[in-house]
């Protein structure tokens, strides 16, 4: 009878280890124990210990371990592109007003695909490092076409055309190197801040028309390098909470080769979700 006794128990346990939504919490069932014979199963992410002879039985994670640091560079990344001159103002100098901004409009996405972590003091403060591509688009404000030759990248502006979309695109490769700290008990509630650096390699670059001509709606590509830098050395920072993350990065290096065109240095900000 004992034996059909803990037979029903268990089932019920499994019952219950199946709709449990508790993610770390143990739900022990006791009387006093007389017999240390122990008995473990393994359900799922559930973890089912029988102890008896009366009956111990504890349901439990079997991960329950929190974790104490969460990847900060593999995710998603959102955010809002612009660009700054030397003297570090939005408003562009006159040969670079071409390249004015819609703000609303010019974005970033990034992906970052793996990550390292190089621990100094445990999870509390370390070094990352990661890999990952981000997608830039800069939407201009003006109705010009943007042009390139070996020496020089100008914008022209065209009355013949009623331009819908005028956008300029460029693809990086990011590899990031900060110093990071983090403050919490675990992941989940913890507060984090990583400042350092970011070496970027351009691997794509194009502009994208849509517009108006002699009554005819027409879709243009360029892709060429438009004399671009092909790296570019940003420096970042990254402040969040658990899964959440702001951060920003600035070029220290000019978006277009010296003296091929005008002077400016890309900027992002935007929120991350890991």
């Amino acid at each position: 009878m004992k034996n059909i006794s803990s037979l029903l128990i268990v089932l019920f346990c499994l019952g219950l280890s199946l709709n449990a939504q508790e993610s770390t919490d143990t739900t022990s069932y006791t009387s006093s124990t007389k017999k240390q014979d122990t008995t473990r199963i393994s359900w799922g992410k559930k973890k089912i210990i029988i102890i008896s002879d009366d009956i111990n039985i504890s349901i439990s994670d079997k991960d329950s371990t929190k974790k104490q640091r969460y990847n900060h560079f593999t995710g998603l990344d959102l955010g809002i592109n612009g660009f700054l001159t030397e003297d570090n103002s939005i408003d562009l100098q006159k040969e670079g007003q071409f390249m004015d901004l819609n703000y609303r409009k010019s974005i970033s996405v990034g992906f970052g695909f793996k990550e390292w972590y190089m621990p100094i003091a445990k999870e509390k403060l370390g070094l990352a490092t990661a890999i990952g591509i981000e997608f830039n688009t800069y939407t201009l404000d003006r109705d010009v076409t943007i042009f390139s030759n070996k020496d020089t990248t100008v914008g022209i502006a065209d009355a013949t055309k009623s331009i819908e979309k005028n956008k300029f695109k460029s693809t990086m490769l990011n590899v990031p190197l900060v110093l990071e700290t983090n403050i919490g008990k675990d992941a989940a509630h913890s507060f984090y801040l990583a400042v350092g650096g970011q070496f970027s390699y351009r691997i794509g670059s194009k502009t994208k028309q849509i517009y108006e001509q002699d009554d005819t709606e027409r879709k243009v590509k360029d892709r060429t390098d438009f004399n671009m830098n092909d790296f570019r050395f940003n420096a970042i920072a990254r402040v969040g909470y658990g899964h959440f993350t702001l951060y920003g990065a600035y070029s220290l290096t000019p978006m277009f080769d010296k003296d091929s065109g005008p002077e400016l240095y890309p900027f992002t900000v935007g929120i991350a979700f890991q």
